[in-house]
């Protein structure tokens, strides 16, 4: 009986944490995603369902914010990002993709940039989808604590040569690695064209 009730807990315990880490997502366009900020680029992506755009912070031209509704006016006021979780992104003019060598003009010098900023590269995997080039990144950063934690980031190709999107996905803080992981590789498999 002992041994029954062992393997019930621990087939609750995994069902339990394999809904945990399922997040309802929903199809946004990059257009609306950006908030008609760009011009129009054929792409769909998808984030968390509960996930708005925030209206009213504070931001660079091109930059954009989706978070939870209710986390949108204390991060107004207090300039400090929610740690339920958020994705962002903005017109990135420092990296773009060069066509005729098919990579990002990052690629060649990044894992030295990445070790001089004291990051790691955990995973990276590269894709097209309708002409656009998408590369997706996952990185280990170690704090000052001496902890370390998992950044979520990504460069989509517009097509022009001197600029991307940079797409970045920060989970909540009480989610694990393995629930993080899932919620970014679902933003980044969803990139398609419209």
């Amino acid at each position: 009986m002992n041994s029954f009730f062992r393997a019930c807990v621990l087939i609750l315990s995994t069902t339990l944490s394999l809904h945990a880490a399922d997040v309802p997502m929903k199809t946004v366009g990059i257009d609306e995603f950006f908030a008609g900020q760009l011009q129009p680029l054929p792409l769909k992506l998808d984030v968390p369902k509960e996930y708005v755009h925030a209206n009213g912070l504070e931001l660079e031209d091109s930059y954009t914010y989706w978070m939870l509704p209710k986390e949108i006016k204390p991060a107004a006021e207090s300039g400090d990002l929610p740690k339920t979780g958020y994705v962002w992104g903005k017109i990135s003019l420092n990296v773009g993709w060069l066509a005729d060598q098919k990579k990002f003009s990052h690629e060649d010098g990044l894992k030295a940039e990445l070790a001089a900023a004291g990051l790691e590269m955990v995973a990276q995997k590269k894709r097209t989808v309708g002409g656009h080039a998408v590369i997706a990144s996952t990185l280990n950063q170690k704090l000052e604590d001496g902890s370390r934690r998992l950044l979520y980031s990504a460069y989509i190709a517009t097509n022009i040569e001197t600029n991307c999107i940079y797409l970045s996905y920060s989970p909540p803080s009480d989610f694990s690695k393995e629930q993080a992981a899932k919620v970014w590789d679902a933003i980044i498999d969803s990139i398609s064209k419209t």
